[in-house]
């Protein structure tokens, strides 16, 4: 059975191989003859963000087909061959993470053993598996959208309804020949590729371990050890599409095309607003002498709602937060508070923004209504300071 099992692997570990040394090529990344340009951790030697992902992204459903191969008591004497039967399975599941996942697999399938003559008997076996799916190329490669290759672990535990035992040539007593309900350890691996947007060709094989009892053998004359099938199934899966549009983990993207517009439209109201007095919205950034980097942002009258024309300055405290490793973000007033619930709705409505857009740590943003505690800040100090106009 040992030799049977390698054999079974060899293809997969082989494949890995070879993908391995092609995902760990560094090649950039073009869309338009344009280079992308993507958000970057500085604390973790600018890697790369992912997008935030919800509850409800990264779903998929899968069906396959194949055989169980089985093995037990007295199948050492049988054909290779011999032990396999046909079998099926329905998937649901979801990717927590580009390296880590869980699935629910329902299964069908028949099984064959040998009795004490050598005469064949078969059986059949229903059930569910609840399985932790390990994305070994993600996890020692590195995730990249679209890879055409994964190799995948998969470490879980299942049930098991045994049923119709055949009694033609082999009831003689010694086997238990009633349905058993039995609990099951699987273990396996899985090679996924990649055919499209939605849709993956996936080749699995995995061994679920049961108890003596699976074959109907019990007691006297039993192995007296573990039984159990493996599964050579074969199929397709689905990937559902996430809240924004894509099908899997995705990098962040900087995506400058509106901040252009938000600029034109700047360059606009400034062009027909001339000789008039100067607009409520003050778009100002300065870099003063210390190594405090400060930002203005205004409000219409009453609102907390951050309008189209000050998204650029809030980009701007972004971009510059991320080139501070151990800086901080403070927001507060460029004179005193009159309205707190008014300010600190405002300063929380860019926090928001920060942190949820721009992947900004909530831990690094900090908000004080009092602007005379942030004017008693160290001017050595490295920060960036994000004022609201009132």
């Amino acid at each position: 059975m040992k030799k049977h099992f390698i054999a079974f692997m060899m293809p997969f570990l082989t494949l890995a191989t070879g993908f391995a040394q092609e995902a760990a090529q560094d090649v950039p990344v073009k869309q338009d003859t344009k280079e992308i340009s993507y958000w970057t951790d500085p604390a973790s030697g600018d890697k790369r963000l992912l997008n935030k992902s919800k509850f409800r992204d990264n779903w998929f459903v899968g069906l396959q087909a194949g055989a169980f191969y089985s093995w037990g008591t007295h199948t050492s004497s049988s054909g290779f061959f011999d032990q396999f039967r046909p079998a099926g399975a329905l998937s649901i599941g979801k990717w927590i993470a580009p390296a880590g996942g869980i699935r629910l697999q329902g299964f069908y399938g028949s099984n064959a053993g040998r009795a004490s003559n050598d005469k064949p008997y078969y059986w059949d076996a229903m059930g569910v598996g609840l399985d932790g799916l390990f994305n070994f190329t993600n996890l020692f490669c590195g995730y990249e959208e679209d890879r055409t290759f994964n190799l995948i672990g998969i470490l879980g535990a299942g049930y098991e309804h045994t049923a119709n035992f055949s009694k033609r040539t082999w009831n003689d007593g010694i086997y238990n020949t009633e349905s058993q309900d039995l609990l099951s350890i699987r273990l396996g691996l899985m090679a996924k590729f990649r055919l499209g947007k939605a849709w993956d060709f996936n080749l699995e094989i995995t061994n679920s371990l049961l108890d003596d009892s699976f074959d109907g053998w019990e007691g006297e004359g039993s192995n007296d050890r573990w039984d159990g099938h493996v599964n050579i199934l074969a199929g397709v899966s689905y990937r559902f599409k996430n809240h924004n549009g894509s099908r899997q983990f995705t990098y962040a993207r900087r995506d400058m095309s509106k901040y252009d517009e938000a600029n034109a439209e700047i360059n606009r109201l400034r062009e027909a607003n001339k000789a008039a007095a100067p607009p409520v919205t003050k778009i100002e950034t300065e870099v003063v002498e210390s190594n405090h980097i400060r930002s203005f942002i205004s409000f219409d009258n009453a609102s907390a709602a951050i309008n189209k024309l000050q998204e650029v300055n809030v980009y701007t405290a972004a971009e510059n937060i991320k080139k501070l490793a151990d800086g901080d973000l403070y927001i507060t007033s460029t004179k005193e508070v009159r309205d707190t619930e008014l300010f600190m709705a405002r300063a929380q409505s860019i926090r928001n923004v920060l942190a949820n857009t721009y992947d900004i740590p909530a831990g690094r943003i900090f908000i004080e209504k009092n602007p005379a505690v942030i004017a008693s800040l160290d001017p050595q100090k490295s920060c960036v300071i994000v004022y609201i106009n009132e």
